[in-house]
């Protein structure tokens, strides 16, 4: 450092520099905690999307009125499938006590297999229980049948998309600090995997990002359009809701009519 520079001055000018920074900071704060639209998703989101009922409410309604027709079978019997969704190597179900799934030839000298998950199981009956029925129990046949064939007609998933205009501003956490990225549209998913608190984005450079909606500060200029887009998910799953709790009600229905003839 050159003997002439003045290192006072240069801590003032730092100091200066910090007291603007955290004035921004606290206005910016200020910003996002009274964006009306923001506060507008918030109510929206917690009074109407928040109570509504899950994929996974719905798969695990289902789930245990098939787990009141076990046991499913007295003799195991092992039935080829050919699903990759499971992998290459899970191509056959052992249907017994239980419904589960491996490799054909282990399964075939006694191996157990791998239980199935809520949403396996579900996706497994619903596909393949016209192969499963004729090993199953006898006087469980017709009512698993049915079950497998209301349980089919769920819908389990629903993505709205809505067209925007406006930028993301991203923190990449490096020295450049936030970017502004324009925006052509955001979507709203919900599925087993997927929840509606999370918003996916696509840029116009057609890079995508996810985030939250509580994350004021990245979705500031975002939230006119995600208001829209939460309306449009609320008008939609409502009706598939409806439809699947319906389609859950037959099914207590047909279950409720195999325990009355059965005496159980």
């Amino acid at each position: 450092m050159r003997e002439d520079v003045d290192f006072e001055e240069y801590i003032r000018e730092y100091e200066a520099i910090v007291e603007t920074i955290n004035n921004l900071t606290e206005r910016c704060k200020r910003m996002k905690e009274s964006n009306p639209f923001c506060k507008k998703v918030f109510d929206f989101y917690r009074k109407f999307i928040e109570p509504m009922r899950t994929p996974r409410y719905y798969i695990g309604e289902a789930y245990s009125l098939f787990q009141k027709l076990r046991p499913f079978a007295y003799r195991r019997t092992v039935i080829r499938i050919d699903d990759e969704e499971f992998g290459w190597r899970l191509d056959a179900l052992s249907v017994g006590r239980d419904i589960r799934i491996g490799e054909y030839y282990s399964l075939r000298t006694d191996r157990i297999g791998h239980s199935l998950s809520e949403s396996e199981f579900i996706k497994v009956v619903s596909k393949y229980y016209w192969e499963i029925v004729p090993h199953l129990r006898r006087p469980i046949r017709e009512t698993f049948e049915e079950l497998a064939k209301l349980v089919g007609e769920l819908e389990l998933s629903l993505t709205i998309t809505q067209g925007c205009e406006g930028y993301f501003y991203y923190d990449d956490s490096s020295w450049r600090g936030y970017q502004k990225i324009p925006c052509k549209e955001i979507s709203i998913s919900i599925s087993e995997r997927a929840y509606p608190e999370y918003i996916h984005i696509t840029c116009i450079d057609h890079s995508a990002r996810h985030t939250r909606i509580s994350d004021s500060g990245e979705l500031f200029a975002l939230y006119k359009p995600i208001y829209k887009a939460y309306r449009k998910f609320y008008n939609e799953w409502s009706k598939i809701q409806r439809k699947n709790d319906e389609i859950l009600e037959k099914m207590r229905k047909v279950l409720g009519e195999y325990v009355l003839v059965n005496n159980l």
